[in-house]
Parts: structure tokens; C-alpha cells; sequence
């Protein structure tokens, strides 16, 4: 994408993320001892957002049958992703312990559809969550957890790809996980870790 760049002002940091999901799964619990649903879906969505990189309008259209979370390789299914391509998404262990569990709670706790047809996130209407009500519920999340303005829930995708680059080294993974249709759109990632890049450095002497 010509002249877009990614600055440190776009993607949380680990400290933050922490914060984001310690609240995040408090709010969580108090809600669930209560039998109320409002932070336990919000505590999944951040959960999800953060560790997918899924653009929020691929949250949205998620369906119980893309997540594909009980073999060895655990992966959810990007029906649509921009540009209309399919893609997969592998998942981490944590992340499918959460998945598991939240399809359990809809099913036994909320009496929701978990066929795979059935919404991921079923709104009050009955269908699919709208993206501007998956935004808003992400900035509510920010604010009680006392996080900058500036984020919103697109900063999770930006966030899981400098996690995810730091972690692998491996571009190619990173644009797949992504979605990215270039990998010059992916290699902006790596210019805005510079403890990274010094840790790469001082590698040539170990």
C-alpha cells in the first residue's frame, strides 16, 4: 500500500495487552457468577482479536463451523477475507481453551444455536454482531481497562502481527496469517521493532 506505514502508535504493547485481558477476564468472571453475557462475549472478542489478527469484519461473519478447534492442527476458517480469498488462521493452545470453553457456555449456559451455521457472535437480533457493535464493545474494553483512546479493535491486528513477527521471524507466515495479498504490506511490520532488530544484532556473537 503506497505511502501507509506502521508506527508504534498503531499496535499495543505487550504490557498493555496483559492489561487489556487481565480486566478483560475479571470483568468476565464477576459477569458470569451473575448470569449476565455482556463481558464474557467482550472478553472473547479481545481474546480473539488480539491473537487471530482477524479484521473485524471477519469477527463478524465468524461461524461456528470455521473454527476447526479439536483436531492436532487447530485453525479457524476465513470464509471472505478482503479481496474475497479464503484463508487459514492457526490458532494458539490458550486461545483454543477460550474458543472451547465460550462455545460451551453459549450452548449450556445461554441456550445458543452451536450449529455450524450458527454466528460465533449472535447478536440480540439474533443474527450475526455488526462490526460497528464489535467496535464499540472493543473501546468499552479499553476504557476499563484504562487504555489509550487511540487504539481501536484494528490495533489487535496490528498488535498480533508485531507479536507474531517477533516471535518467528517469518514474514511469509506472518503475511499468510494476515491475510496480506503482498508481502511488502507485511514487511512494514519490521521496521517498528527496534529491540528486535537489536536482539538480531548482538546475536552474531552468541
Amino acid at each position: 500500500m503506497r505511502g501507509y506505514t506502521i508506527t508504534r502508535d498503531k499496535f499495543m504493547s505487550p504490557g498493555e495487552v496483559r492489561t487489556l485481558l487481565s480486566v478483560c477476564e475479571a470483568r468476565s468472571i464477576v459477569d458470569t457468577a451473575k448470569g449476565r453475557q455482556t463481558w464474557v462475549k467482550r472478553y472473547m472478542l479481545v481474546h480473539l482479536a488480539i491473537y487471530s489478527g482477524l479484521r473485524v469484519s471477519e469477527i463478524a461473519a465468524l461461524k461456528i463451523g470455521d473454527l476447526h478447534i479439536n483436531g492436532k492442527a487447530t485453525c479457524l476458517i476465513v470464509q471472505n477475507g478482503k479481496g474475497g480469498r479464503r484463508r487459514e488462521v492457526y490458532l494458539d493452545k490458550e486461545l483454543v481453551r477460550h474458543l472451547k470453553s465460550h462455545i460451551k457456555t453459549k450452548y449450556q449456559a445461554w441456550g445458543e444455536s452451536v450449529d455450524e451455521a450458527a454466528p460465533f457472535f449472535l447478536g440480540r437480533d439474533g443474527q450475526h454482531y455488526t462490526t460497528t457493535a464489535l467496535q464499540l464493545s472493543f473501546k468499552r474494553a479499553l476504557q476499563e481497562a484504562c487504555l489509550p483512546e487511540r487504539y481501536s479493535i484494528h490495533s489487535c491486528r496490528h498488535t498480533y502481527a508485531t507479536i507474531l513477527l517477533s516471535k518467528t521471524n517469518n514474514l511469509r507466515f506472518v503475511q499468510k496469517q494476515l491475510g496480506h495479498a503482498s508481502l511488502n504490506m507485511t514487511s512494514l511490520y519490521a521496521d517498528v521493532l527496534p529491540e528486535t532488530n537489536q536482539a538480531l544484532a548482538d546475536a552474531i556473537l552468541g
